[in-house]
């Protein structure tokens, strides 16, 4: 099964960085302005964009690790864990490994989601490193809008 992965380093600490991915405010920060839900352990989580989106269940948060599992949305992303471990390897930086792990098949919305998931954490760089991120409906537009309704 094919996967999205993706790094980014940060001189923020370790407990910044689980905050921008395990709070409801960070994850709007960086991700969506539309976030809503419970981002613990057991929790849903919404993701919107103009009204639509994923839902992922909160399978794992720990100090270092968080892992989604998409319960709704598009169609490939059903059942697809999203996975995010950060390292402090030395002081002054901090390493984010991301992975959406269980593609059924690599496809344009596939390839489409790969380069979007590049853009969101390089916002979720820009939100540790500068204090403000591109979260949407303000990230990096990639493709012409009419692409969804043929994906």
């Amino acid at each position: 099964m094919p996967n999205i992965t993706h790094t980014i380093s940060t001189p923020a600490d370790i407990g910044t960085v689980m905050e921008a991915i395990t709070s409801l405010d960070g994850l709007q920060k960086w991700w969506t302005t539309d976030t809503q839900g419970d981002p613990k352990t057991g929790g849903l989580i919404e993701f919107r964009f103009n009204g639509s989106g994923p839902d992922m269940s909160v399978e794992k948060v720990t100090p270092a690790e968080v892992i989604w599992k998409c319960v709704s949305g598009p169609d490939d992303w059903l059942d697809t864990t999203i996975e995010f471990h950060a390292q402090q390897n030395e002081p002054g930086k901090t390493d984010i490994y991301f992975t959406h792990r269980g593609w059924a098949v690599e496809n344009p919305f596939h390839y489409h989601c790969s380069m979007k998931w590049a853009v969101f954490m390089l916002s979720l760089k820009e939100y540790l490193d500068l204090g403000k991120g591109r979260p949407f409906p303000n990230d990096i537009q990639i493709i012409d809008p009419t692409f969804e309704k043929t994906a």
